[in-house]
């Protein structure tokens, strides 16, 4: 049977009990501010009964507390978690989709309108004056002035890319830290439990990176118990495995070569990435999101294509190989190059399509590539046209060439011959000087280019402007679906908030329903006293 002092130890045991809860809900109303911080729930049990061989067989030893458990939901983790590496994806992409979006509206602004007709007005005035000084210095001053406007665009064009490249970088160290800090939590979590502990608030720092990681990049994670109170958990990014227990994986950046561009128009030092165990990590992968893909996007997107320059014949066909792929002069060693040329090839700037090894989306590499695309097509009409001017049998020099002495010219280094912008005389006056002073034929060649449909069925303007219309309907998207996702995000963390946040009203009632429990343990152990006094000093004789 139960000794004699058996209520007292029943009484304590909710005493106990209830002060654990106590302290419980004031951790709980302690941390209502904390981020990341979930809410704690004491778990109570009936204690093991004990036999006291009477004919009511067993009686109750009071209560246990079994554990101080979470109050989280693992399905709403992972709903935010998904959500998060999208709402990181497009919420990048808009931030550098408005950089793009702002530079290229200056095409509609005053800026490079009134430059372009300007540049057809001192033509205009050409017309009516060939040999007028006014205009033909008009003419080489304003095409002088478009030429720096593209040299300037891509310089900011290259500004962004650069900016993306120095967040992949970032994104990159951010998660390596991350994957460090999870696996030294896994750590940390296993000592404590696996002597019986529960370590919630681990546990809690632990989700809070889960958090973090899964915007930088799309993020799943599991744990399974391996026995003994320790359990293995993983994190897995976009498949591949980043921390597994106590070890991790480490994404490495790799600067590429000046001869190993992705796209012919790139900047220097763009990186590749490589996991440290030496997996490939594909970053072209449909599958990977969030911020490291919109960064990615951002600075490689090239809309199914790379830009690459070529070699072409006089007949302006690229040197391709078995493939039929157009070979890129960077693969080619210097006596292979000296060889074709020897062959009368020259280099020329061009995309082809290739969907595997590019990102599909149309980052800095496709309006780079679409200016390239634009010069190159102007440049040609006036180098065509003003080359066929009659300059008394002495050679005709190219009106726009590359500042960089390249065969072909793009926006970054189109520019007025120098030798022109030097001596204005060189600039020929008609294509056939015989017909007097009055000849006009060149100048309105020239000006017929205006309005002519030259690039993609239209003129150079409406070109420039469908540029400003894709770029405007991508931020557009990005933007909208930013915006669709953060509030799937809020919705998701409320929901997520409902299990595992602290409300302060709950905790209310929780502190003054387990004050009450305290109080009749305490009321318990004052009958007992009272028991106890009667048994010992009352009942002697």
């Amino acid at each position: 049977m139960a000794n004699t002092f058996f209520g007292l130890t029943i009484a304590s045991s909710g005493l106990l009990a209830s002060n654990i809860a106590i302290n419980t809900a004031a951790h709980n109303v302690s941390n209502v501010n904390t981020k990341g911080y979930t809410r704690q729930q004491t778990v109570q049990e009936a204690s093991a009964a004990i036999r006291v061989y009477s004919n009511y067989g067993t009686v109750g030893t009071g209560v246990s507390v079994t554990e101080i458990t979470q109050l989280r939901s693992s399905y709403y983790d992972t709903k935010y978690w998904n959500n998060n590496a999208v709402y990181g994806n497009y919420s990048t992409l808009e931030s550098y989709n408005t950089l793009i979006e702002d530079y290229l509206d200056e095409f509609n602004l005053e800026g490079f309108t009134t430059e372009y007709n300007n540049l057809f007005e001192a033509i205009n005035s050409l017309t009516k004056d060939p040999h007028s000084e006014v205009a033909r210095n008009q003419l080489v001053n304003y095409s002088q002035s478009i030429a720096e406007y593209f040299n300037t665009m891509t310089a900011n064009l290259n500004s962004i890319q650069k900016s993306a490249n120095d967040e992949v970088k970032s994104t990159v160290n951010a998660i390596n830290t991350v994957a460090r800090e999870i696996a030294s939590l896994n750590k940390q979590i296993n000592t404590i439990e696996v002597s019986g502990g529960t370590a919630n608030d681990l546990r809690d720092a632990r989700a809070l990176l889960i958090d973090e990681l899964s915007q930088y990049i799309n993020t799943t994670v599991s744990e399974t118990d391996i026995g003994n109170g320790v359990t293995e958990f993983c994190v897995y990014v976009d498949g591949y495995s980043l921390v597994d227990g106590y070890d991790y994986n480490e994404i490495i950046c790799t600067a590429r070569e000046t001869d190993e561009k992705r796209n012919a128009s790139d900047i220097d030092g763009l990186v590749e990435l490589s996991w440290s165990n030496g997996m490939e990590f594909n970053m072209y992968r449909s599958s990977l999101t969030g911020t490291l893909k919109a960064a990615i996007d951002i600075r490689d997107g090239c809309n199914d294509c790379y830009e690459v320059v070529g070699l072409k014949d006089a007949d302006g066909n690229f040197l391709t190989d078995a493939d039929g792929r157009i070979i890129d002069v960077q693969s080619l060693t210097e006596q292979e190059y000296a060889d074709y040329v020897a062959q009368g090839y020259t280099k020329d700037i061009t995309v082809y399509i290739d969907a595997y090894e590019n990102s599909e989306y149309k980052g800095i590499p496709y309006y780079q590539s679409q200016l390239n695309e634009f010069i190159k097509a102007i440049t040609d009409e006036f180098n065509s046209i003003i080359s066929q001017g009659d300059m008394g049998g002495e050679e005709v020099t190219q009106f726009f060439v590359s500042k960089y002495g390249e065969d072909y010219i793009t926006a970054g280094s189109v520019t007025v011959n120098p030798e022109i912008l030097r001596d204005i005389s060189l600039l020929p006056f008609s294509f056939d000087n015989s017909q007097g002073a009055a000849n006009c034929d060149m100048a309105e060649a020239l000006y017929a280019l205006k309005d002519k449909e030259v690039i993609n069925n239209g003129t150079f303007l409406e070109y420039l402007q469908s540029m400003v219309s894709v770029a405007y309907i991508d931020t557009s998207r990005a933007r909208n679906f930013s915006s669709n996702y953060l509030n799937i995000k809020e919705t998701i963390n409320n929901q997520r908030l409902s299990v595992s946040g602290v409300d302060e009203d709950e905790e209310a009632v929780d502190l003054v329903k387990y004050q009450e429990a305290y109080n009749l343990a305490s009321k318990v152990v004052s009958v007992m006293q009272e028991i106890y006094s009667k048994l010992i000093e009352e009942t002697g004789i």
